[in-house]
């Protein structure tokens, strides 16, 4: 036999506080309204949990056979946080010789907490990252290096991320892609102890401002 399930709401869009439970909200004609108010990432940002890493200075990225990365994210084992990337976002510094080449991701597990020689992190140039909840949220669990960080062995390939550079002729005439940014689109999750840094699948004389973006969740009952 059917169960009638109540289907009611409220018309007009409803700001709510903290916990309080609240109807639908309806459009003038009974139909339910979804709203993109905020974005993709507008909810985790609101509540404090985005922040941004972001490089002083131009910088070669580096390639990924070697055990000195950066930019990189780490995530400490004691964090309590699941660490989500969002974005990692390309400003072009020097032109140098373009030449062919595309960006990847690394990654090293059982990073722990410390820095020390013979520990997974031998050196790392910690910046604190900026919340995106300017002025309002709390300081991130992750660290960031923009500076090449040492590790103990080379991180393991990852990922391709899909973007890089196209050479056409000379490679004093070489052209740029227009993309310069990767959105991870819930593709990757970082769990306390771990460890994920950009790089380059060859070395170049280019140098680029890199931003990367994340976000910071409780680490749920599952990862426990």
């Amino acid at each position: 036999m059917p169960i009638d399930q109540d289907q009611s709401g409220q018309e007009g869009i409803q700001q709510l506080g903290p916990g309080q439970i609240a109807f639908q909200s309806l459009g003038s004609y009974g139909q339910t309204l979804t709203s993109d108010i905020y974005g993709k990432y507008g909810e985790f940002c609101r509540r404090g949990w985005v922040y941004a890493g972001t490089a002083a200075a131009a910088l070669s990225i580096v390639t990924t056979a070697t055990t000195g990365n950066a930019p990189a994210i780490w995530n400490p084992a004691s964090s309590g946080k699941l660490v989500i990337p969002l974005k990692i976002l390309l400003s072009l510094g020097a032109v140098g010789t373009p030449i062919l080449q595309g960006f990847t991701l690394n990654y090293l597990l059982n990073a722990g907490d410390a820095i020390a020689t013979g520990g997974v992190v031998v050196t790392w140039t910690n910046v604190a990252p900026v919340n995106l909840l300017l002025g309002k949220g709390v300081a991130a669990k992750t660290k960031f290096s923009p500076a090449i960080s040492t590790f103990t062995v080379a991180p393991a390939r990852l990922m391709d991320l899909g973007f890089g550079h196209l050479l056409e002729g000379a490679a004093a005439s070489g052209q740029l892609y227009s993309m310069f940014g990767h959105d991870f689109d819930g593709l990757l999750m970082l769990p306390p102890g771990t460890v994920v840094s950009f790089c380059s699948t060859i070395t170049t004389s280019m140098t680029f401002w890199t931003t990367i973006v994340w976000a910071e969740i409780p680490v749920p009952n599952v990862l426990l």
